[in-house]
This record gives structure tokens, C-alpha cells and sequence, in this order.
């Protein structure tokens, strides 16, 4: 019963951890300013966080068949 929660726990943390400041300004360090790439990163971590989410569905929809 504790995977479901931790699924969604870290789906929500990477959907919200690309809208933190320090998240962007290492990135655009990283990527030497590129706003492109980073928004692209940041779209990927959101697409992930999404995808955990929608798999804690999935299990606690089965374990309450």
C-alpha cells in the first residue's frame, strides 16, 4: 500500500522541482544560458512527475479490484 504514495509523492516532487529557482539557475548554468534546453528539461521532469502519478493510479486502482 506504501508504493502507490511514495509513486505519487515523487511524481508531484518532479513535476514541482523544475519551477524552483535554484533548479533553473543550475541548469542555465549548466547549459551555458540556453533557455531552449532548459525549458525542454524542465517540460521532460514534468512528463516523468506525470507519468509516476498516472502509475499510482494504476496501482491503487489494482489493489482495490
Amino acid at each position: 500500500m506504501m508504493l502507490p504514495l511514495f509513486l505519487f509523492a515523487v511524481g508531484l516532487l518532479l513535476m514541482w522541482q523544475p519551477r524552483t529557482k535554484r533548479w533553473r539557475a543550475r541548469l542555465l548554468a549548466h547549459f551555458n544560458g540556453d533557455e531552449q534546453r532548459v525549458r525542454q528539461r524542465a517540460h521532460t521532469f514534468f512528463l516523468l512527475g506525470f507519468a509516476f502519478i498516472l502509475t499510482a493510479l494504476a496501482y491503487l486502482y489494482r489493489l482495490t479490484m
